[in-house]
């Protein structure tokens, strides 16, 4: 029996449509009432993760008018977003992770137009 075949050379289309993904999310919580739980709030903001993890593979250049789209998505995030206490996965994810408020700044907010279930759930977040 063969091994599987390597993974070929990282496709700059999977990051724009994350980039994509972010951008439309940044945009909805500037227009609208967060209305989701915790687990859909790491959800989207494990997409920024993602983005994270794939920029070194790829220029500027190669990105395109995504890395504009990007800078703008992030702006839109931190302006409807407020600072949290901790990494909304909990101390010991982040401890595990390395997780920083500098580095990975998403993971340490929170929409500033929530709702009371989600609100709840961030209270029990240690």
């Amino acid at each position: 029996m063969k091994p599987p075949p390597p993974p070929g050379p990282p496709d700059v289309a999977e990051l724009q449509e994350l980039i994509d993904q972010w951008a439309a999310f940044a945009r909805d919580l500037e227009r609208q009432v967060y209305t989701f739980d915790l687990d859909n709030w790491l959800n989207d903001v494990d997409v920024r993760e993602l983005i994270l993890e794939a920029l070194p593979m790829f220029g500027r250049d190669e990105m395109g008018d995504h890395a504009l789209k990007l800078d703008e998505a992030d702006r839109a995030f931190m302006a409807a977003t407020r600072d949290f206490k901790r990494c909304v996965w909990g101390h010991g994810t982040a401890r595990k992770e390395k997780w920083t408020p500098q580095e990975n700044w998403w993971y340490f907010r929170t929409p500033t137009r929530s709702n009371a279930q989600l609100e709840d759930e961030l209270a029990t977040v240690r």
